[in-house]
């Protein structure tokens, strides 16, 4: 029997998405829910699952000195302090703009691939000082946005529930870099195979889905809703990713364990 090729599932994915969207767009455009509980354990879930793949891809880019993956673990460093600062944050133009950047930050970080694959970094030092100098500077923007909301640029019009233009640019420009990457990472996965490639393409998909949804969406309607279960799908996969990763690390040095004891 076949198998079932990786643009197959990609493709029934985005239909799975795109389909109940807009076949139900109105309803969910017109369902209010705010949950304010519901929203931060999502986004705080997410948060922690990013900053694990992140430490992850650090800790492995410190051996290869690999430019792809620093890039990357930086990209969901700064995807994962924004998201906690937007999880703690209360509703408003800040609420809004701590998201927006983080995914901003994403997508540039993700759409680096097309100059950093295949390419080493010069010492370690250059390595920690991309990685480090970008989560400082993430986490500097969140205290600053929760510490002083009133130095936030307007996101909110002032006399409704929807958004500035330059929050929608902001965004579509996020999900213009997320679908950029996800092109070249669908490149690499050809050539190598490789599942966490694979994982990748899946990833800059889904993020570039939920920033395209987010111009449709108003705080706390369905809509809304919607572009985070999208998200929170693509941190559940990088969580499925990230236990099996470790798992298979656990038996292969069990195995190197008993290989050695035996001899």
């Amino acid at each position: 029997m076949s198998s079932i090729s990786p643009v197959k599932i990609w493709i029934a994915g985005i239909l799975l998405i795109a389909i109940p969207v807009i076949l139900f767009f109105d309803r969910l455009y017109a369902l209010h829910f705010e949950h304010i509980q519901l929203h931060s354990t999502i986004e705080t879930f997410g948060a922690i699952t990013i900053c694990l793949i992140s430490l992850m891809l650090y800790l492995e880019s410190q051996a290869s000195l690999n430019a792809q993956l620093i890039m990357l673990a930086t990209g969901f460093a700064a995807m994962g302090i924004l998201d906690i600062s937007h999880a703690v944050s209360k509703p408003g133009d800040s609420f809004i703009f701590l998201h927006s950047v983080g995914s901003l930050f994403g997508g540039f970080f993700f759409a680096s691939v097309w100059f950093t694959h295949g390419r080493r970094m010069r010492n370690l030092f250059e390595l920690r000082f991309i990685y480090f100098g970008f989560a400082i500077l993430s986490a500097s923007v969140g205290l600053r946005a929760l510490l002083f909301p009133g130095d936030v640029p307007r996101i909110l019009p002032l006399y409704d529930e929807g958004f500035t233009v330059i929050a929608v640019l902001i965004n579509l420009t996020a999900s213009f870099l997320f679908f950029l990457s996800m092109a070249k990472f669908y490149k690499i996965y050809r050539q190598s195979g490789a599942k966490r490639d694979l994982l990748f393409v899946y990833l800059s998909c889904l993020f570039g889905i939920a920033e395209v949804i987010f111009p449709f969406s108003s705080p706390w309607n369905g809509m809304w809703w919607i572009w985070h279960l999208v998200r929170l799908t693509a941190f559940t996969a990088t969580l499925v990713f990230v236990f099996r990763r470790y798992r298979m690390s656990l038996h292969e040095g069990d195995l190197a364990g008993g290989g050695s004891g035996e001899s």
